[in-house]
């Protein structure tokens, strides 16, 4: 941990050179500091995923272990793993608040392992190929069901009046409803996450992810956008083999050009 970040182990964002140099590499810095009366970042796991969207891109990280406090040092204090992530320009800061810098989605939502007391937001993140959406999973969310939100990532202030702006979540970010969800309690949907476009539709963008413990042999699962700003299935692609964690990690592959296929 930085100091003053109230914590022995908080996890970290390095950057380092191409180069035959061992020691260039430098610590990126973000997730300075601590507010003790309303957070906690021991062993928040920053870094637990990173993600880049190529030259001239942002950078996205996550710690999906973070914990937000309440009633701190009462004898009812409670601690919700939310997670969350950073958002950082090419230059690997926060140059404007267009970058986003912090997200945390669950943060605000009811409380409790069968809500959002254990989200775990950012154990998956990924950036959709057309560079206007980020992805966050969410896997601990409505008792380990788990859920995905895709989020735009504004370039300037119309980007906000698009119809297809978002943010999409499955569930709903209005109904909060885990029967939308098409794994069953314990899947962990949202832990690994991708998109592409043209695998349902031709040149529509389909988001993907995995739920590796649905049903004993986990799952991956293909999603679109609906009118209520929900991500709803189109497929749900089964594992066949008894604790094979199916959708633990996935891959959207473009083979050619009229499309794009998924593997795990």
């Amino acid at each position: 941990a930085l100091p003053g970040q109230g914590a022995n182990r908080t996890g970290a964002l390095f950057a380092c050179p191409l180069s035959p140099e061992p020691s260039d590499c430098w610590r990126v810095p973000i997730d300075e500091g601590v507010d003790p009366q309303r957070e906690s970042k021991e062993n928040q796991w920053l870094g637990v995923s990173v993600k880049s969207q190529g030259p001239g891109g942002k950078i996205v990280t996550c710690a999906h272990r973070y914990e937000v406090r309440h009633r701190v040092r009462q004898p009812l204090e409670t601690r919700d793993v939310i997670g969350r992530c950073f958002v950082l320009s090419q230059d690997l800061s926060v140059r404007d608040e267009l970058d986003g810098g912090e997200w945390k989605f669950c943060e605000g939502r009811p409380q409790g392992h069968e809500r959002f007391g254990t989200c775990q937001q950012g154990l998956a993140a990924a950036f959709s190929p057309d560079r206007r959406y980020v992805l966050l999973g969410a896997p601990g969310t409505y008792n380990w069901k788990g859920t995905v939100r895709v989020e735009q990532l504004n370039q300037s202030s119309l980007d906000l009046l698009r119809l297809d702006a978002g943010p999409f979540e499955a569930g709903g970010e209005k109904d909060q409803d885990p029967s939308l969800i098409p794994v069953p309690a314990n899947s962990y949907f949202g832990f690994s996450v991708d998109s592409g476009a043209g695998l349902t539709r031709p040149r529509e963008l389909s988001f993907v992810t995995g739920a590796p413990r649905a049903n004993h042999t986990g799952a991956v699962v293909i999603l679109r956008r609906d009118s209520a700003n929900r991500l709803v299935a189109e497929a749900v692609l089964q594992g066949h083999q008894l604790t094979s964690a199916f959708g633990h990690a996935i891959a959207v592959l473009d083979l050619n050009s009229d499309g794009c296929a998924w593997r795990d």
